[in-house]
């Protein structure tokens, strides 16, 4: 029996031991923390660029103190998947497309309303101002820490069939979409063929013409090489993919305060350091699309205003589940 408890006893300590010495980095003896991130963007993405930047001055201002284990390219997983665990706390922060964290916090769906911004100066007069910390308090609620509200970029609508200058020339046009009613419902109101389609398989669908055209940034259609299955952009702005930087909100209150604050001051700063980054990016992209013979319907060459006109039924549908929300992004100036 005293054999026994000893064995017994001896397991317990041993586990104990190894408990501690097997601990996460972050709790290391040497007072190093150590961040995990995940994100689905390959290096060449403005998402890659900008976290690399951020990171490299997280590091810098705590003299070393907090570095970064970075698993870009989607290694863990799709953006929703990486999503649920910082919400879990089994990965620390993300930056991810807003699309898909509207299924965790229903109010930042509001973003994905179908022509709500005028232009760039709107969004980010919007996403800097009252409104953005409002939203950003909502992902609080849901257990994350917002650090700032990056960019994917304005959303504009390619194919590979004819130029799209109204949604005239949408009529019977097979469009992958997401699984999103505000995302079909918009597609039907234009007089396309709504096709949901996960994006793993988008690049394959076009080629074997499953689906016609998409709605796309310039920074995913050049970095997933899309321009090979597609040679005619239109400038839409069909939508604006803000990409907030997300942490798990327990991760972050269990750091030092002055951590705390370098995170925040910092994931606000590099939000306009990657916006600008992915801005000059997309001038690049564009560029080097028409090089590759692709063709370019810019936002001047468009009837935007009667995109706007043929969505109002969506407005007229979902406008109420946002409360005032959609009334108070259209007022801001």
């Amino acid at each position: 029996m005293k054999k026994r408890l000893f064995a017994t006893a001896s397991i317990i300590f041993l586990f104990a031991l190894l408990s501690t010495g097997c601990g996460g980095k972050s709790d290391a003896g040497d007072g190093e923390i150590v961040l995990k991130v995940g994100h689905i963007a390959p290096e060449e993405h403005s998402y890659a660029k900008g976290f690399n930047q951020f990171a490299e001055a997280v590091e810098k201002e705590t003299g070393g103190k907090v570095k970064f284990e970075i698993y870009g390219n989607g290694q863990l997983g799709g953006e929703r998947e990486i999503i649920e665990q910082v919400q879990l706390g089994s990965l620390d922060m993300t930056v991810v497309t807003a699309g898909p964290v509207g299924n965790f916090v229903e109010e930042f769906s509001v973003l994905e309303m179908p022509f709500l911004f005028r232009d760039l100066d709107h969004v980010y007069k919007t996403l800097d101002g009252e409104i953005g910390q409002e939203l950003m308090g909502e992902l609080e609620k849901a257990g994350f820490k917002a650090l700032g509200i990056w960019e994917n970029g304005m959303r504009h609508l390619t194919n590979n069939k004819r130029p799209i200058r109204s949604p005239e020339d949408l009529k019977g046009m097979k469009m992958r979409t997401v699984e999103n009613d505000v995302y079909v419902e918009t597609y039907r109101a234009l007089g396309a063929d709504p096709t949901p389609i996960a994006f793993p398989e988008v690049y394959t669908s076009l080629q074997q013409h499953v689906v016609d055209g998409l709605d796309s940034s310039y920074g995913v259609f050049h970095s997933t090489k899309l321009y090979e299955v597609q040679n005619h952009l239109s400038e839409v702005g069909i939508y604006y993919a803000a990409a907030p930087l997300l942490m798990n909100k327990d991760k972050f209150e269990s750091l030092p305060e002055d951590v705390q604050q370098v995170l925040v001051e910092k994931g606000r700063e590099f939000a306009e350091v990657q916006r600008q980054i992915n801005q000059e990016m997309e001038k690049e992209q564009k560029e080097d699309f028409i090089k590759k013979g692709g063709k370019v319907v810019e936002a001047k060459d468009l009837d935007l205003e009667a995109f706007r006109k043929a969505v109002q039924p969506v407005y007229e549908k979902y406008r109420d589940r946002f409360g005032d929300m959609v009334e108070r992004i259209e007022a801001v100036k």
